[in-house]
């Protein structure tokens, strides 16, 4: 398996949710970071890949969180600025990496079937950006994760601002995907609302 790294951006202030999103309760009592990470810190075991959260000095409960059950961290010191300081932050803290798989921690519905793809489309394109997208009524919508090859890592260490890291892909290879709702983020109360109203019905 071609070693890159995972980089999980968990260092936004939940402004749309009202409180700290990642650690708003699940159907099954688990935080919302812990059903995000749990299919990646899968792929990373089984697969030898490192992981790191990004995420900011002043969220103490996240952190006590990330130490308690020993995931590996950074602070990011100006994550208040954007997404893409998270993303440059995070890409300076794991220059070693061969690429970057990044992806966002409220992320709660991602699985193991949607990964283990792009590890496979990784594998046979390891130079190219690597992207899955929903085909929804004639629409492509772009989603995370999403893979750049060691080439880009010059660019992703100099980005800023909240447009992350849109600016620099141009060209990628996309990945067709059907099942929107593993790809759901948990921006406000109403989505995670939803996901219970899910979780209860398929009970």
């Amino acid at each position: 398996m071609y070693k890159f790294g995972i980089l999980v951006l968990a260092a936004g202030r939940s402004s749309r949710f009202g409180s700290d999103k990642l650690l708003a309760k699940m159907p099954d009592g688990r935080p919302v970071i812990a059903h995000s990470l749990a299919p990646l810190q899968s792929i990373a075991d089984t697969h030898g890949i490192e992981l790191c959260v990004v995420t900011r000095a002043d969220n103490s409960a996240l952190i006590n969180y990330l130490s308690e059950h020993k995931i590996r961290y950074t602070l990011c010191p100006d994550a208040h600025l954007g997404m893409g300081n998270s993303i440059a932050h995070g890409v300076k803290q794991n220059q070693s990496w061969h690429g970057w798989m990044i992806t966002l921690a409220d992320m709660p519905n991602l699985n193991s079937d949607v990964l283990d793809n792009l590890l496979t489309n990784i594998a046979e394109n390891i130079n190219s950006i690597v992207r899955p997208k929903l085909r929804a009524q004639d629409k492509s919508i772009p989603a995370h994760p999403v893979y750049f090859p060691q080439s880009y890592g010059f660019k992703l260490a100099k980005l800023s601002g909240d447009n992350g890291a849109k600016n620099i892909i141009q060209q990628q290879k996309w990945l067709e995907m059907i099942d929107s709702n593993c790809f759901i983020d948990v921006d406000t109360p109403e989505v995670l609302q939803q996901l219970h109203k899910q979780k209860e019905r398929t009970v």
